[in-house]
């Protein structure tokens, strides 16, 4: 970015350099460091480039077609040769063709005569044969207007012999019917005697049960009185003995309520947070696998290839640290920071750069490791006895908390003073002026009080912050456990208590169940006694009525004959009328079937009389149809004949121009008189060579020559523009040549001075890198890049600076450097340095402070204004550096002198 002051230039953030590319990288090194002339040589040298690409593939292309054109034009050449050639066979073709269809004209002419002559001969045979057909026919069909008369009368007969039959079989159906009635009369005589003997028998057994019931009641009214007093003594045992049973019913009810809306779901809730105390480890991986691909991937890895490591390796803290209480938890996870929370500890240095390697490098898994010394005790302890500051609310201190391996433990003590990190209540906030001075950070409820000594006062800072819960850490308050076992115990003795209670409750209310049973059976029985005399009454008064009913429902046997004989009288009277109808129409039968007969011989005698006449007709009809197909098959050849000419004569005209041979103006006469001996044969194997000929030739347009000549002046016109575009490619390669030399040499010398200052200031810092310059091809400018090449461990190998392979931190460590290096090419009187150390840990950012101090403050470097939230403490000054401290108190001390060494 080249700002308007050209005094003044501004280099891309650290930000914007990890995000660059090669090619982009250069582009803006030599935009913040070197002069307008070198970066427009770089310009036109891209923009020429690519102008000699885009030429170069035009004239390709040219080429290209011109060497279409070229294979075209000797295709149309040999096509225009056969086109003439083609044209000359045409015209004999056509002259061949013409005399043959004149000779077929002149040969069609003389058969239509001869076609016509036997045409009017058979038209007349076709008349004559007519005539005789027309009297045969008219004969013949007086013959069969005799003879249908006698069908007719035929028919008729038939019709009324069948309409005899019809009445007949009616008749015989009428006498089947009443014999049948007759048949069914004696039947339902005999049915009516036995009914009638039936109903006099049912009358007296009536008359029996009547007497039987009757006295039955009379016994029942005697003792009525008895059964009601029993009835109502079993009425108010059962009343008794269900009040029993509700009453024990609503106590069953009240215990199972309890046991299944309290002491169950209370002994399931216990389960559940005994088990989810116990397994919490594995809930927090499952949890993690889903948040944090990379560190589950990895911890499966670390798992299973443990065996080649040299020393122990643990996994992250948050799975092999323990805390007795989730307020340590919560503490813990606001003392230590994300990154190590999260990272794998090695006891080994070798193991721990393999790991790394193996994690980092070769999967490219984004995690964290760091190393902790082995050790089998805790080699820490508090600076202040707990016992002086229980008094002040404080209870323990933050590792009194913690358990788990004990090289992590002493890794926290070391990096966080975790032994020296005192744990409170709230009552803590109390006494805060009362906390010895040695200890820095301390809890008291969910708040953490810092002390921070101030370099511009002489007192002390306490900051108060209030921390919340991270869920991150494993906590398991052993206490806690303990009181929910109990709990659930004390449940489970109460629930089986309950359930004692229930099943003496169902074994009473069974019994209870039993004695209703039987009660209400007795009861039931003595009802249904009751309601059985209620009912007798009625039952005596039905049996009275149904007597009196069934004496007037049935007739005597002299009343049941009487009305048989009449009518069996009146059935044979109806037989006796139809047997005489029936008499007569058989009668009429036989005399329609006698005439039938003498029909029957007169159509076979008149048939035999005139069969000659019959046979005859056909061989009229025979004759007419033969002398008509005749005629027609002669019109139709005719016709046919007649058309044939026309179309020949029509297709004559199109091959000579309209005329034909006989005209005086024919133009093919003297061609004719040259072939006007050979026969129809030699004609037609002419025309056949001829059309072989012009068959084997390809059937070519007279537009072939137009675009013969078209393509030609096409050609002439590619072979111009080709050596055109030939000249300027050569133009352009030497105007490159010559700028290319001027550009890379100065290219070349910028890249190396930034890449010598660079492994400078790496190696300096035990580092190793270089800048390299990278390209695909000499020519190819669009490739040409910067490559910045770090290595910051000792089996490493040197590699490009990537944010899949180096962390953050290294990252910005190698941008601020390179930043670093080109300091020494751009010639402004000052720069800004904003944030260079944001990202890094604590000893590279302290070997960068001092690299920008020495840089900025030897004899004759250019002004640095260096502006950052924080330092370090301890960092290295001189007499050439000045501080201006942005800060937000009212009182700074006036004494305050910062040290120059």
């Amino acid at each position: 970015m080249q700002w308007t002051n050209s005094s003044l230039r501004a280099l891309p953030t650290q930000a914007d350099f990890s995000k660059m590319n090669p090619q982009d990288l250069l582009v803006n090194t030599m935009s913040s460091v070197c002069d307008n002339k070198l970066i427009k040589n770089f310009t036109d040298l891209k923009e020429m480039r690519l102008k000699q690409l885009t030429a170069q593939t035009d004239r390709e292309k040219q080429n290209d077609k011109l060497q279409q054109e070229e294979k075209r034009l000797e295709q149309l050449q040999v096509s225009v040769d056969q086109y003439q050639e083609r044209q000359e066979i045409i015209q004999k073709l056509n002259i061949y063709k013409a005399k043959k269809l004149w000779i077929e004209l002149k040969d069609s002419e003389e058969k239509i005569h001869e076609y016509k002559s036997q045409l009017d001969e058979a038209k007349a045979v076709y008349q004559d044969s007519k005539n005789a057909f027309e009297e045969e026919k008219n004969a013949q069909e007086e013959i069969a207007k005799i003879n249908a008369d006698l069908r007719e009368q035929t028919t008729k007969q038939n019709r009324q012999i069948n309409e005899t039959m019809i009445s007949m079989n009616k008749l015989s159906s009428q006498i089947e019917t009443i014999k049948k009635s007759i048949t069914e009369s004696k039947c339902e005589l005999e049915r009516s005697i036995q009914q009638s003997i039936k109903s006099i028998n049912d009358v007296e057994k009536l008359k029996y049960l009547l007497e039987t019931k009757q006295h039955e009641l009379d016994i029942f009214n005697v003792t009525k009185s008895q059964v009601l007093n029993e009835l109502e003594t079993k009425k108010n045992i059962i009343i008794k003995t269900r009040d029993t049973t509700m009453s024990h019913y609503n106590k069953r009810r009240e215990l199972e309520t309890k046991l299944n809306d309290e002491k169950i779901p209370e002994i399931a809730a216990l389960c559940h947070k005994i088990d989810r105390l116990e397994n919490i480890k594995s809930q927090k991986i499952e949890e993690l696998r889903v948040r944090n691909p990379n560190l589950f991937k990895a911890m499966n890895w670390v798992a299973q290839n443990k065996h080649i490591y040299s020393c122990n390796i643990y996994d992250p803290m948050i799975f092999e640290l323990t805390i007795k209480s989730e307020e340590g938890a919560m503490y813990l996870e606001n003392v230590v920071r994300q990154r190590d929370l999260f990272a794998f500890a090695c006891e080994d240095k070798n193991d721990m750069s393999d790991l790394i390697d193996e994690l980092c490098v070769k999967q490219k898994l984004s995690v964290n490791v760091m190393y902790c010394a082995p050790a089998d005790k805790c080699f820490f302890k508090p600076t202040v006895p707990i016992t002086e500051v229980t008094q002040l609310g404080f209870k323990a201190y933050l590792v009194d908390l913690v358990s788990g391996p004990i090289p992590l433990i002493n890794k926290l003590c070391a990096t966080y003073q975790i032994h020296n990190i005192l744990i409170g209540n709230d009552e803590v906030s109390k006494f805060t002026a009362c906390v010895p001075k040695s200890i820095r950070v301390y809890f008291g409820g969910n708040k953490k009080y810092s002390v921070m000594s101030s370099r511009y006062r002489s007192d002390l800072m306490l900051t108060e912050n209030i921390i919340k819960k991270k869920n991150q850490l494993i906590s398991l308050d052993l206490k806690q456990m303990n009181s929910l076992k109990e709990r659930h115990a004390k449940a489970i003795l109460e629930k089986d208590k309950i359930r004692n209670t229930l099943k003496d409750i169902d074994n009473e209310f069974d019994r209870l169940q039993i004695v209703l049973r039987q009660e209400g059976d007795e009861k039931k029985k003595i009802e249904q006694k009751l309601s059985h005399f209620s009912n007798l009454t009625d039952e005596i008064k039905k049996l009275q009525s149904k007597v009196n009913t069934v004496n007037q429902s049935f007739a005597s046997l002299d009343q049941i004959k009487q009305k048989f004989q009449i009518t069996m009288l009146s059935d044979f009277r109806k037989i006796f009328e139809i047997e005489q109808n029936l008499l007569k129409s058989l009668k009429l039968t036989d005399k329609l079937i006698e005439g039938r007969k003498v029909n029957h011989i007169l159509e076979r005698a008149h048939l035999q009389q005139h069969a000659s006449q019959i046979n005859k007709l056909k061989e009229r009809e025979d004759q007419f149809s033969k002398a008509s197909t005749l005629v027609n098959r002669l019109t139709g050849v005719v016709q046919i004949t007649s058309q044939q000419i026309n179309s020949k004569a029509v297709e004559l005209r199109c091959l000579c121009n309209g005329n034909l041979p006989s005209n005086n103006d024919f133009p093919f006469k003297t061609d004719f008189d040259k072939i006007r001996n050979l026969t129809v044969e030699q004609i037609y194997e002419a025309i056949l060579d001829y059309q072989a000929r012009l068959d084997c030739m390809k059937n070519l347009n007279s537009e072939a020559i137009a675009e013969f000549r078209h393509r030609q002046a096409e050609v002439e016109e590619l072979r111009k523009t080709i050596e055109a575009k030939s000249t300027q490619e050569k133009n352009l390669d030497a105007v490159m040549i010559t700028l290319y030399n001027k550009w890379e040499p100065q290219l070349t010398k910028l890249i190396e001075t930034i890449n010598n200052k660079f492994s400078e200031f790496m190696e300096s810092l035990s580092y190793v890198g270089e800048v390299v310059l990278s390209r695909k091809d000499k020519s190819d400018f669009d490739s040409y890049g910067i490559q910045i090449m770090v290595k910051y461990r000792k089996d490493a190998k040197l590699q490009t600076l990537d944010k899949y392979i180096q962390s953050g931190g290294e990252r910005a460590v190698a941008i601020a450097i390179y930043s670093l290096s080109l300091q020494h090419i751009t010639q402004v009187p000052f720069r800004c340095v904003d944030e260079i150390n944001q990202g890094m840990d604590a000893k590279n950012e302290r070997h960068i402070f001092n690299l920008l101090l020495k840089e900025a403050t030897k004899d004759g470097s250019a002004q640095y204004l260096f502006v950052t939230p924080k330092l370090l403490l301890d960092l290295s000054y001189n007499e050439r550096l000045c501080v201006s401290v942005v800060h937000n108190s009212g009182s700074i001390k006036a004494d305050v002198i910062f040290p120059l060494s």
